[in-house]
């Protein structure tokens, strides 16, 4: 990983584009967060790895169109917006801005 400032905002670099294929899912540890990055019709998402309804790593989901499904209760999130789209979850899980640095996936921190 790297760090670097960028218009006085912390940009982390998480992996690389090549670690995917498309349709594809990572889980990142970064200074001990856990992440989930996912490429999805050669876009990059990043989101926090953990459910808003229980303490479950999303990265056990499946991944379909822009949509993660966590495995322990089937609450459905939108990757782009972190929207909660059904039941038990009702709060959205945080998304962050995605930035593209040469071949790296970076987040604004």
């Amino acid at each position: 990983w790297s760090c670097f400032k960028e218009d006085e905002k912390m940009i982390v670099s998480l992996c690389s584009k090549e670690d995917f294929t498309e349709n594809s899912m990572l889980e990142i540890i970064h200074e001990g967060h856990s992440y989930l990055v996912a490429k999805v019709d050669d876009n990059y998402y990043v989101v926090d790895n953990m459910c808003s309804h229980e303490d479950s790593e999303l990265i056990l989901g499946c991944l379909k169109d822009k949509t993660i499904k966590c495995s322990l209760h089937g609450s459905h999130f939108d990757l782009e917006t972190g929207e909660a789209l059904n039941e038990p979850a009702d709060e959205p899980i945080r998304t962050y801005k995605t930035i593209m640095k040469n071949n790296s996936i970076c987040i604004e921190l």
